[in-house]
């Protein structure tokens, strides 16, 4: 009934209030009305605190699982040799043991894996861990070690909770339904709470290689974006702190970038390829003065492409390896295991785009006739043909199988064959493909001043010797004449990678030395040699051992001065 005006009568304190008849009706007539409520209520409360605690329990199971002591207990990768360090040291003046060449001035670094987490509750592999930087720094004779974690955002997000928040490579591979259980698990952390969110192009590491452009140091990792790391100069020393950014290039790179980018030596520009797991797609791109020029997807596979590691740059052409190794997330729940695995029906073959016209050039495929992976290439180059024609030269170790559970730097790693392929640069066609080497020579090194150059001379690394973990010692190979013609051995040491750094204005190929970062279970040198008779110039006695790693670069002093 309407009131129109008037004094409205007083309400006496203690008379109960009347239920609205109408609201009294609409829960008598509709109980499912109220057990929706119900429902949706209690579904935000176990929402809001309830899924978490779940989500959290589920984790603690996981990580509590003894499979994992005994897996870890009998892998190779239990070895003294993998554990990490964690004292980071700054410009520590280093003894020398023979004499330093005097036109040796810049510095050398170099990446790796190096566990920040002291009792780590994942699977071991060589891939686990945070990143850590080893740089020597040589002047006027003398030489100074620095080390520091590579402080990406994933790295201070554990450190900040004092264990693993996001599965690490070794709970994933060969782990089957368990490593799916650890995707999901940190997937639902994330999603309530528990863990920060984060991409997978910003939840790596960045733990595989370390590269210089147009003023700024990347530490790399292919399933990421790069990591632009923070540097200056102080006191005529190069300062790192691993701390950085990870580096969209101005927003163009959407997806994965590279560990190994080709670095034209008269440009500097980087091409490289990179391949993204969960669609197939692989991309070619070229960062040129800090600029990402050209970045196109060149071709899509299915299941795809595991791993694009590395390529090759000739004047004419940009080349990747289309390999047996794929990759497919159904595999896990399957015979592999693993969303890795090899298919020795699938042929490895070479993808190769025109320079001339990146934009639009279709891949030329040049098929091998066999199976197998790569890892690492050596080089390629073109050579003239008589008939007026143009050969495509590749030189590569060629693994042919690989274990699901990808056991790099291992005895369970089957061994590499250096391979040397000839194919006609305009059609594609194989004209020639040979095994050079059958030892398990791997991670080469060469003057990368001749990329895209027919080259002389590469640098191999001797793991057969080592029984597949790590490296006893190196081999230089003369790929024209395709002879052995020099060797050194590491000793009790194991190396990581014969890194070859030019003299101070050489002409000569093999004019220069090569550097390599020694490693022991309780010790570690670095290693400098003469590149042309392999001979030893000086070893500098590291203040501190130093896990097992790879890849590294130089810079010249020219470069330093950049970094300022």
């Amino acid at each position: 009934m309407h009131r129109s005006g008037g004094i409205r009568p007083a309400k006496c304190a203690t008379q109960p209030r009347a239920a609205n008849p109408r609201f009294a009706e609409t829960i008598s007539m509709s109980p499912t009305l109220t057990t929706l409520v119900v429902i949706v209520f209690g579904l935000l409360i176990a929402r809001r605190f309830l899924a978490p605690v779940l989500v959290g329990r589920w984790i603690a199971r996981l990580r509590a699982d003894p499979a994992i002591d005994e897996y870890n207990a009998a892998s190779a990768y239990s070895q003294r040799g993998f554990d990490p360090v964690h004292t980071e040291l700054a410009h520590v003046a280093l003894p020398i043991q023979g004499e330093l060449p005097p036109d040796l001035q810049g510095a050398y670094l170099r990446n790796g894996t190096n566990r920040q987490v002291q009792d780590s509750r994942s699977r071991l592999h060589m891939f686990n861990g945070a990143g850590m930087l080893h740089q020597i720094q040589f002047r006027d004779g003398q030489a100074w070690y620095s080390n520091t974690f590579v402080r990406t955002p994933r790295f201070e997000h554990e450190r900040a909770a004092g264990h693993e928040l996001y599965p690490e490579f070794g709970d994933i591979a060969g782990n089957g339904k368990k490593g799916f259980a650890r995707i999901i698990s940190s997937a639902m952390a994330q999603r309530f709470g528990l863990a920060p969110k984060m991409s997978n192009e910003t939840s790596a590491s960045s733990t595989t290689a370390i590269q210089y452009h147009h003023g700024k140091l990347y530490a790399l990792q292919e399933t990421a974006h790069p990591f632009a790391l923070e540097t200056r100069m102080e006191n005529g020393h190069l300062v790192i702190s691993g701390k950085g950014a990870f580096d969209e290039l101005d927003g163009v790179l959407t997806g994965p970038f590279t560990a190994h980018p080709k670095i034209d030596p008269a440009s500097g520009d980087w091409h490289s390829f990179s391949t993204h797991l969960q669609s197939g797609k692989i991309f070619y791109s070229v960062l040129a003065a800090g600029q990402l020029k050209f970045y196109r997807e060149i071709t899509e596979a299915k299941p795809a492409l595991a791993f694009v590691h590395d390529g090759f740059l000739t004047p004419n052409a940009a080349v990747f390896p289309d390999l047996s190794l794929r990759f497919d997330g159904g595999q896990m729940f399957k015979e592999h295991a693993s969303p890795f695995y090899y298919d020795p029906d699938y042929e490895m073959r070479f993808g190769v785009i025109d320079r001339n016209d990146p934009e639009h050039a279709e891949v030329r495929w040049c098929d091998t006739g066999m199976d197998g992976h790569i890892w690492h290439t050596v080089n390629g180059w073109e050579e003239a043909r008589a008939d007026g024609g143009a050969d495509l030269v590749l030189v590569a170790p060629v693994f042919r199988a690989y274990p699901s559970n990808v056991p790099i730097h291992s005895p369970q790693e089957p061994h590499a064959h250096l391979y040397k392929f000839r194919f006609d640069l305009a059609t594609g066609e194989r004209r020639d493909s040979r095994c050079l080497l059958e030892h398990f020579y791997e991670r080469p090194s060469f003057n990368t001043a001749w990329i895209g150059k027919q080259t002389r001379y590469a640098y191999l690394l001797d793991e057969e010797g080592a029984g597949g973990v790590m490296a006893s010692g190196v081999l230089k190979y003369d790929m024209i004449d395709e002879q052995a013609v020099g060797e050194f051995s590491y000793g009790d040491y194991r190396g990581g990678e014969a890194l070859f750094v030019p003299r101070e204005g050489a002409t000569e190929e093999d004019d220069g030395y090569l550097i390599e970062l020694l490693m022991a279970d309780e010790d570690a040198a670095v290693l400098v040699l003469d590149a042309r008779n392999m001979t030893e110039l000086a070893r500098l006695p590291l203040p501190q051992r130093v896990p097992y790693g790879v890849h590294g670069c130089w810079l010249d002093a020219s470069q330093l001065e950049t970094l300022a």
